[in-house]
């Protein structure tokens, strides 16, 4: 029997996720193609290792089992591959990890800098802001993209943008009749916050702030970590107010647009905006002032390629 490595990734991602979608986002592919190749293992190795429903994505036993072994093949291969690096003595790529809960437009033009950096890089999109925080103090990257606020001391960070908050409601809401409101104008709503949900220090922060302020009928609008189709459907079924970053030109500003939504722009004196910012882990570097040199040109870089508008 032979396995491919890469399949194996595309297990794991999948397995980790629970989610076909987000596990193709953070690997940089499309669905069809990873659900075809998790086919592909499944008859390779003989069984299913996913029960699928239209809303849920499990392990079989099987895949349960299986999960532990191809971790520790694929760490066994990037230890092998980091030991081929020292041994040819070649420059390793700086390594590069971003949340996938960042706007998808900012994403994108943070890929494109890292891509014409005259540097050899590693860029990827290993799940939440949590997720990455945590590979930068493992050491399994460099650096990494982060929402604030952040409470590991071990990271340093360089903000590269900040997002004014947003509501996202019906075409037809009372609210939708507005171009910017205050955080109050929430009270006695029904508040989604999903999105936060996979950061829970940005979850704890934002629900106390919220409550503060007198919103406090927060509530879940999807089963899972991410499902934005299934938030967006919720939004509109049940006329609840989902509470996101203003940006429009990114896959979920789109999502809540007209004509059946509107995505509406909170005073920022009344809800402070999301900050998103480039960090590093000092200790876990061994060239802590070249990396904090990169996240200054990248900083540079991104704001220079900001869309005007």
């Amino acid at each position: 029997m032979e396995i491919d490595f890469t399949r194996l990734r595309y297990f794991v991602a999948v397995a980790e996720e629970l989610h076909f979608k987000r596990a193709a986002d953070r690997l940089m592919i499309t669905p069809p193609p990873l659900s075809k190749q998790i086919k592909v293992l499944e008859r390779e190795l003989g069984g299913p290792l996913f029960e699928r429903t239209y809303h849920d994505v499990r392990l079989t036993r099987l895949g349960e089992q299986l999960l532990g072994p191809a971790r520790e093949i694929l760490r066994q291969v990037e230890d092998l591959k980091s030991l081929a690096s020292r041994i040819t003595q070649a420059p390793s790529p700086i390594r590069i990890g971003a949340t996938a809960y960042a706007p998808s437009d900012f994403l994108a033009r943070l890929e494109t800098a890292v891509a014409d950096l005259p540097i050899s890089t590693e860029f990827g999109v290993p799940g939440s802001a949590a997720e990455v925080a945590a590979k930068l103090v493992s050491g399994n990257i460099d650096l990494g993209l982060i929402h604030l606020p952040t409470t590991d001391k071990r990271l340093r960070y360089r903000v590269v943008a900040s997002y004014p908050g947003a509501a996202a409601v019906r075409f037809d809401d009372p609210l939708a009749e507005h171009s910017v409101i205050a955080i109050e104008d929430l009270r006695d709503r029904d508040v989604v916050i999903d999105f936060a949900r996979p950061n829970p220090v940005v979850l704890a922060q934002m629900t106390r702030g919220l409550n503060a302020r007198g919103v406090t009928r927060i509530v879940r609008a999807v089963n899972q970590l991410g499902g934005e189709l299934e938030m967006a459907t919720q939004v509109f079924n049940r006329h609840l107010v989902a509470l996101l970053s203003y940006a429009p030109a990114s896959a979920i500003g789109r999502i809540f647009s007209p004509p059946e939504f509107k995505l509406i722009r909170i005073d920022e004196s009344t809800w402070p905006p999301v900050k998103i910012a480039l960090a590093w882990a000092p200790d876990r570097l061994g060239d802590p002032a070249g990396i904090e040199a990169l996240a200054e040109r990248l900083a540079g870089t991104l704001a220079s390629s900001r869309d005007p508008a």
